[in-house]
């Protein structure tokens, strides 16, 4: 698991990936295909830590009411959520 500061936390369909990849290891998920160009492997977790500030920031400027998709390039509730309170604490800001 490694931490990173995202540029950015809402697509442009406001979808939210609090997480870049996953430790469940399903074989069947579509979210490790190459074509997502991951450079980390998958199973590496890389956690947006400034998350709650970016949807905050983000939130304050949107003009619409708007739904929140989260968790579809990952698990939205995986077993580093325990400690870190990531969901939490962006649940909090919506």
């Amino acid at each position: 698991m490694h931490f990173v500061n995202a540029k950015s936390i809402l697509s442009q369909q406001n979808g939210m990936n609090l997480y870049r990849g996953c430790t469940h290891g399903c074989i069947y998920c579509d979210c490790r295909s190459l074509c997502y160009h991951n450079p980390i492997p998958f199973e590496d977790i890389e956690v947006k830590q400034n998350a709650a500030e970016l949807l905050e920031d983000r939130l304050r400027r949107k003009r619409e009411k708007c739904m929140i998709g989260t968790g579809a390039m990952c698990d939205p509730y995986m077993h580093c959520e325990k400690d870190l309170k990531l969901r939490y604490e962006v649940l909090k800001e919506m």
